[in-house]
């Protein structure tokens, strides 16, 4: 067989070891490398029969266009030599571990296969010097990495981070500089972290792996994060961790597991200083969380009577613990009332002290009386027909079970202490005694049910449960609330 037919057979095995698998792009690994080996060994045959051992052609030709072909039959076989290689080093590679380290692995195998097979096309097939040109090409790469150092430094210290993932898109990071907030793209050149202004921090992958890094989503997205606040150092601690504890259990955001916590961190002439830690589901929620969180804080310690301390102050003025009477005033329900009517239905009411889980009602049970939350917090349970359960909580100044007492329908929900709680109860028969010696008092109640109509109308549309709420039945249940105290009351008057 001649050598043109020869290498006519070296050149088609040659493009249909180099196209196939182009052709197939959806071979597995091990597909490619075995039929990268078979081209190799065929066109290793051919060429022994043509130009001698692949690694010490003897090239020779009458014409110009014979030698080149020849060239470019010995340069394909070092390509498909190299891919052959590379493909069984990515097999072996694969096959032990599939991690992404493994995958850069063999990324730099292949990329230093391919730069010899280039050095040994030129030396071995086109007879030109390699030792001047690898001299050469050093000082030149020398010169490039003095004068891309940083750049460089950027990109190898991606590379690190792309092998360990200390960090990834989505990520709540903070970074040591003050820069915190969410990842948004990790490059090879730079980490792009979205801060809470709004910003975008462009921070050069280098710097990232020379600093301390936070990651706040691992092992999961759950923030801790704290409050301070600086009270009167008069007031006992015992009371100052009551109500701190109170406030943050009556906020929503907060999470319960783990649970927050109270500890007082100083202590000097000008104020005692108190810290509340709490976690939040993310770092989005830290902000409202705070915010929900404070306004709790100024809530029950108003209704504590505990006064914020001053800087430099020693005592501030002392606070009045609200009586009855105010929580009536403040009151959405009752606060439209005139103070006289107020006080005379608040000077009826009973205290009621409450341990945590202990119960004011449970869900369904008769409305006997309304409760007013003078200190603490009150979870309300209600139990949906599906199964479901609508928790709420009720801070110092609420009010629960007016509705039922007026409709006399029973409660529609359990209303249970969360904390130590103190309450004050006001039941039928003290409205009927009101109403005994003041019956001024039953048109001031009738004239209340009026005014409260559009707000309890407002709250049926905001609200997906409209059974015990019809703001079209609260005026005549309202009405017939007040007709039943009436008829206690001449049943009751002296003959």
């Amino acid at each position: 067989m001649s050598a043109h037919t020869l290498l006519s057979f070296a050149t088609v095995v040659l493009f249909g070891g180099i196209a196939v698998p182009l052709l197939f792009p959806r071979w597995p690994v091990s597909a490619r490398a075995l039929w990268r080996v078979a081209t190799l060994v065929l066109l290793t045959l051919l060429i022994q029969r043509v130009v001698g051992s692949p690694l010490q052609p003897e090239i020779y030709a009458d014409g110009a266009w014979d030698r080149a072909w020849q060239q470019a039959v010995e340069a394909g076989w070092w390509i498909v030599a190299a891919r052959s290689v590379a493909g069984v080093a990515r097999l072996l590679l694969v096959l032990q571990n599939r991690s992404r380290e493994t995958q850069i692995l063999s990324d730099l195998i292949g990329g230093a296969v391919y730069v010899a097979a280039a050095l040994a096309i030129v030396d071995l097939v086109f007879s030109v010097p390699v030792g001047g040109l690898i001299a050469t090409s050093g000082v030149i790469a020398v010169v490039i990495g003095l004068a891309l150092q940083s750049t460089l430094s950027d990109v190898f210290s991606g590379i690190a981070i792309d092998i360990e993932r200390p960090y990834r898109a989505g990520d709540s990071l903070w970074v040591e500089g003050s820069v915190e907030g969410r990842v948004r793209e990790v490059n090879w050149r730079s980490t792009l972290i979205a801060t809470a202004n709004g910003d975008v921090a462009v921070v050069p992958n280098s710097v990232m792996a020379k600093s301390r890094l936070v990651n706040h989503s691992l092992p999961a997205p759950v923030r801790r994060t704290t409050v301070e606040v600086r009270l009167d150092p008069r007031v006992m601690p015992e009371r100052c961790r009551a109500a701190l504890d109170a406030a943050v259990k009556a906020c929503r955001l907060p999470l319960s597991d783990p649970p927050p916590a109270v500890v007082q961190t100083a202590l000097r002439g000008d104020g005692a200083s108190y810290e509340i830690a709490f976690s939040v589901a993310g770092n989005e929620v830290i902000g409202p969380a705070r915010t929900e969180v404070l306004a709790q804080v100024q809530r029950h310690l108003f209704h504590a009577a505990i006064p914020l301390a001053v800087e430099g102050l020693a005592e501030v003025p002392p606070l009045a613990i609200p009586t009855s009477a105010d929580l009536l005033a403040g009151s959405d329900l009752f606060g439209t009332m005139a103070g006289r009517e107020r006080d005379l239905l608040a000077a009826l009411m009973a205290d009621l002290r409450l341990a945590p889980d202990e119960r004011l009602f449970e869900q369904g049970d008769p409305a006997e009386a309304l409760y007013v939350v003078a200190s603490g917090t009150v979870g309300i349970l209600r139990r949906e027909p599906d199964g479901s359960e609508i928790h709420h909580r009720m801070s110092p100044g609420g009010s629960l079970g007016a509705i039922g007492l007026i409709t006399g329908s029973p409660y529609a929900a359990t209303a249970k202490a969360l904390t130590p709680v103190k309450a004050f109860r006001l039941d039928e028969a003290a409205i009927t005694a009101a109403i005994e010696d003041h019956p001024d008092l039953a048109a001031a109640l009738e004239d209340l049910a009026r005014r409260a109509q559009a707000s309890i109308s407002s709250d049926v549309a905001a609200s997906h449960d409209h059974r015990d709420e019809r703001p079209d039945l609260f005026l005549s249940r309202m009405r017939g609330f007040l007709q039943r105290l009436a008829a206690d009351v001449v049943r009751e008057a002296p003959r």
